[in-house]
């Protein structure tokens, strides 16, 4: 199974980066391999896996709905491998059987030095616990029919990093990536090209070199200095994609519009399209015209900078950038018809389908407004002037209020909810949601009654007295409360007076 290693430009694990849409364009610019972003164990366990009909892909979906932890699709099939954030060998077991069959191979972050990965004991805590990166490696090789690889960092002695690179190509490893830095060292640190090769010698199974690939010419002179048969790029692949080209770069400006058409293809979340753009594209036009090189923009392109995409704040936004508009709602009405399509089909799915919004209704808030909807002015049964956020859907009681409540975190979480919100994540939240019984029907299957004497909530004028009725009920118990409290003060304040005058009166 190593041969899946032999020889191959691969696209490097990056967290938050290496999401569908970055693995299919890189592969279509010509990787051999692409690797997923580091997932924590748990959270792929406690995923459900769901097939997507509506994009024709398999989506783990965490087990309220509410995001997709992965997603993959046949484009992909024996090209991408799952890399799993662990610190234990059965954890890491339980991970790697939920997506085995979706993937091509799994691999184990033993690299990673961020203080998140290392507090877990995962990443480049397991280097310093060689036997525990072992047993992950053993169980997994001995329970799952698909390749196992892991990539790890080099330590501060060569020989050091040799016996640990063995060590775990004994315990099964069928490759072994190698950042060519040491735990200590940042991005802006030159990596260690020449400190590879001892390592590659030492080894029978595949080494994958990685760092410092900015070029497609780099992998020729990393190969000549490590004497490594394959290799992972990151920030060179996440800066321009093209750059698995053989033929060379592409504009960035094309480079950009792919990767947004390639998004909008598998209804990628808005927040994630925009975080990778934005490290594609130059920071100011200064920027632009100085490294012209760097990014080929033709005379005929528009240059967008990344002040202009941090800007927005939608999808259809974003796409308006580069004039693509037009390709994003062809996509977004195709996705919409064939969930409908879908939804007749699937009663439980009809049931999310029948109330999806439009890609426009989805983002007018963000669109229209910087915080969303204006409170609307209503007044209560006693005629007061009150304050209501459609948005959050809860009741403000001054203007005051509503500016604290504009600036708090639900708010603003509601909007980012809200605005990344996708057709295809409906679905997928339709489908981990449990059966009603046939005893319990569902609240959408409930039709509401709503009368003419009912509020713009649509309770009746009953429901409304029923809960004003409980209200006034619980106000006066903490009336009567209150005033027994006050009267046992007053009892025990004159009885306190009574017994000064007492002691007063004998002495």
């Amino acid at each position: 199974m190593s041969e899946l290693y032999e020889n191959k430009v691969c696209l490097s694990p990056m967290v938050r980066s290496g999401t569908l849409p970055l693995r299919l364009l890189s592969l279509r610019y010509g990787a051999d391999l692409v690797y997923g972003e580091e997932i924590v164990d748990k959270r792929i366990i406690s995923a459900v896996r769901v097939p997507n009909a509506v994009l024709d892909t398999v989506d783990f979906v965490s087990r309220n709905g509410d995001s997709v932890v992965f997603r993959t699709c046949p484009e992909e099939t024996g090209k991408v491998v799952f890399q799993i954030g662990t610190a234990d060998a059965v954890l890491a077991l339980k991970a790697a059987e939920q997506v085995a069959r979706d993937v091509a191979a799994v691999d184990i972050n033993m690299g990673c030095p961020k203080h998140f990965s290392v507090q877990g004991g995962m990443g480049a805590a397991l280097l310093r616990k060689p036997e525990v990166a072992c047993d992950i490696i053993k169980t997994l090789r001995r329970n799952l029919n698909i390749p196992v690889s892991c990539k790890i960092r080099l330590l501060s002695e060569t020989q050091d990093t040799i016996d640990t690179a063995r060590r775990l190509q004994d315990a099964g490893a069928y490759a072994v990536g190698v950042h060519m830095r040491q735990i200590h060292e940042r991005p802006h640190d030159k990596a260690s090209w020449e400190a590879l090769a001892p390592v590659v010698s030492a080894l029978s199974v595949p080494v994958l070199a990685n760092g410092d690939v900015f070029e497609y010419n780099d992998i020729d002179k990393l190969r000549q200095i490590s004497g490594a048969s394959s290799f992972l790029i990151a920030r060179g692949a996440l800066a321009n994609p093209s750059i698995f080209r053989k033929e060379g770069y592409l504009p960035i400006d094309q480079v950009t519009q792919d990767y947004l058409k390639v998004s909008a293809e598998v209804d990628n979340v808005y927040q994630n399209t925009k975080y990778n753009a934005m490290r594609m594209i130059p920071s100011s036009l200064e920027d632009a015209r100085a490294s012209s090189n760097k990014y080929g923009f033709t005379d005929t392109s528009r240059i967008v900078t990344v002040p202009e995409l941090a800007a927005t704040r939608s999808g259809l936004q974003m796409f308006q950038l580069w004039n693509l508009q037009n390709f994003y709602e062809q996509y977004q009405d195709r996705f919409r018809a064939k969930a409908a399509a879908l939804g007749t089909q699937s009663k439980k799915e009809d049931q999310v389908l029948t109330t999806l919004p439009t890609a426009h209704d989805r983002y007018a808030e963000s669109i229209h407004s910087a915080d969303g909807e204006v409170p609307k002015a209503r007044n209560n049964r006693a005629g007061k002037p009150e304050l209501f956020c459609e948005t959050c859907k809860i009741q403000l009681l001054s203007q005051q209020d509503v500016k604290l409540h504009y600036k708090g975190r639900k708010h603003k979480g509601v909007l980012r909810r809200q605005a990344s919100a996708t057709i295809s994540k409906f679905v997928a939240k339709a489908a981990v949601q449990p059966e009603p019984t046939a005893q319990t029907p569902a609240a959408s299957e409930i039709p509401k009654t709503v009368d003419n004497n009912s509020n713009e909530n649509g309770k009746t004028v009953s429901e409304e007295r029923k809960h004003d009725g409980e209200d006034q009920r619980n106000a006066k118990r903490v009336k009567r409360e209150v005033n027994e409290h006050a009267g046992n003060k007053q009892v025990e304040n004159e009885e306190a007076r009574r017994k000064r005058e007492t002691m007063s009166t004998q002495a």
